[in-house]
Order: C-alpha cells, then sequence, then structure tokens
C-alpha cells in the first residue's frame, strides 16, 4: 500500500535545487527580519527603536542561518518531497531551535558585554535581563516555529503547483467539492495569521508582566536576591529555563492530545 504522504512523481520537478536554496533562504531572511523587528518592538516598548532594530538585526541573521540551514537539508533529504510529515516536523524543530537557541546565546552575549547594561549591573538588574533572556528565546523559537511552519507548506505547495499531487488526493477528489477546498484553505490561512497575532500578544504582555510572572514562578513572593543563590546574569538564565522548558512540554503535549482527540471525533 503507498504512504498518503509521499508523493508520486512521474518525472522530475519544474524547480531546480539552486532556486529551491535561494527561495528558501530568502523567504527564510524575510520571515525573520519582519519577525524580529515588529516582535523586538513588542516585546519592550520602552525602548522600542532600539530593541526593534536590535530584533530586525538578529531575526535578518538568525533568518540566513536558518534559510541556509533548511535549504541544504531540503535539497539533500526532501528533494523531491516524498514524506510530508517528516519535512514539516523537521524544518519547524531546525527553524524553531535556531531562533531559540540563537537569541539565548546573543541575549546574555550583548548585555554582559554591552556598557550600558553592564555597567553597573546590580543583582536586580542581572535577574531583570536574564529573565528578560529568556522570554526572548521563548518568543523567538515560537517565531521561529511559525517561520519553518510557512517554509515547509510553501515548499509543500510549490510541488502540488508542479501539478504533481498526492495519490490521496485523486481519491478524495470525487468526495471534496470546490467549496469545501476553498474553505478549508481559508480556515488555515486565517488560523496562521491568529497564531502569529498570538506570538504578538504575548510579546506585548511580555513588556508589561513578563519578568514579574516568571520571578513568581521561579521565586514565589520571595525576593530574587535571596531565592537564587548567586543572583547574576547567567543564574537567572538557568533559573528561568529550569521552569520555562518543563512549562513548554507540558503545553506542547497536551496540545497534541486535543489535536489527536479532536481528529478521533471528526473520524
Amino acid at each position: 500500500m503507498t504512504n498518503s504522504n509521499e508523493y508520486s512523481f512521474k518525472s522530475q520537478k519544474s524547480i531546480s535545487r539552486l532556486e529551491l536554496a535561494w527561495y528558501i533562504v530568502l523567504r527564510s531572511v524575510a520571515i525573520g527580519l519582519i519577525s524580529g523587528g515588529v516582535l523586538g518592538v513588542l516585546f519592550c516598548l520602552l525602548f522600542f527603536v532600539f530593541t526593534g532594530m536590535l530584533g530586525a538585526g538578529l531575526g535578518l541573521g538568525l533568518g540566513l542561518v536558518n534559510g541556509l540551514l533548511v535549504s541544504v537539508i531540503t535539497c539533500l533529504f526532501f528533494y523531491p518531497l516524498r514524506h510530508i510529515r517528516l519535512y514539516h516536523v523537521t524544518v519547524k524543530v531546525i527553524s524553531a531551535s535556531v531562533a531559540g537557541v540563537g537569541v539565548a546565546i546573543f541575549g546574555p552575549w550583548y548585555f554582559s558585554s554591552t556598557p550600558m547594561f553592564s555597567r553597573p549591573m546590580t543583582p536586580s538588574s542581572a535577574v531583570w535581563l536574564g529573565f528578560g533572556s529568556v522570554l526572548a528565546s521563548v518568543i523567538a523559537g515560537l517565531a521561529g516555529w511559525l517561520a519553518g511552519q510557512n517554509i515547509s507548506q510553501w515548499y509543500e505547495q510549490k510541488t502540488k503547483g508542479d501539478g504533481r499531487e498526492p495519490i490521496v488526493s485523486k481519491t478524495l477528489h470525487s468526495t471534496i467539492t470546490p467549496n469545501k477546498a476553498d474553505q478549508h484553505l481559508e480556515a488555515i490561512l486565517s488560523s496562521r495569521n491568529w497564531v502569529w497575532i498570538c506570538v504578538g500578544l504575548l510579546s506585548f504582555l511580555c513588556s508589561f508582566a513578563g519578568n514579574r510572572l516568571l520571578q513568581l514562578l521561579v521565586c514565589g513572593t520571595q525576593d530574587v536576591v535571596s531565592c537564587l543563590p548567586s543572583p547574576r546574569l547567567y543564574t537567572s538564565i538557568i533559573a528561568g529555563y529550569k521552569v520555562v522548558l518543563p512549562v513548554i512540554v507540558a503545553i506542547i503535549l497536551i496540545v497534541k492530545l486535543l489535536q489527536s482527540r479532536y481528529k478521533k471525533h471528526d473520524s
């Protein structure tokens, strides 16, 4: 039996590997530039011009790195595109990891080496910058995940647009009307926009209550200076990730569980 996630190709793809790599890099850079600038502005409204420019520059650089990495993996292992689900997961994980880890490394290095932030750095300001770096890394990871979703879906649609539809679509063509297909596509597009809006809203809320909420999760009602054994920049980053990473894993598991139940209910 043929896997429904595999494409049946009768001829070579019209788009070359070089063109495919170029489009992926260009798309990743554009998404990184725009999302980095917008989320940077929303993340810190007090210094919105500075953080917007910093976010745009960092998004541009990370978008370039992610685009090069994704394009290489795509051209080597997913050309032509046969395993769609595996490709979607691979690109989203890579994009989220590049964005999240990149911000996690860049943020503490930049804050600790910039005189405006590093001198003088009190324990309270060090914890504030550390928790801010953790939150920025989480938001960047979410943006990277959405960027990877955009790239993988674009490649899938590009493949379908070349006239090579998945085999499963041939069996479903007689049961799905054009109106229902249009409605489904419209729902997908609207859901993408809503997810980006939610990430922007999360970045906006972090500028007001993100540090306080993370401080509450790490130390409770106790003061951070007495809560952390050594209230410094990297100590607060480690403490923040110890709380944030399990929360992210729990949210992912809950979402996957709800999706599986929703699919079973529809079937």
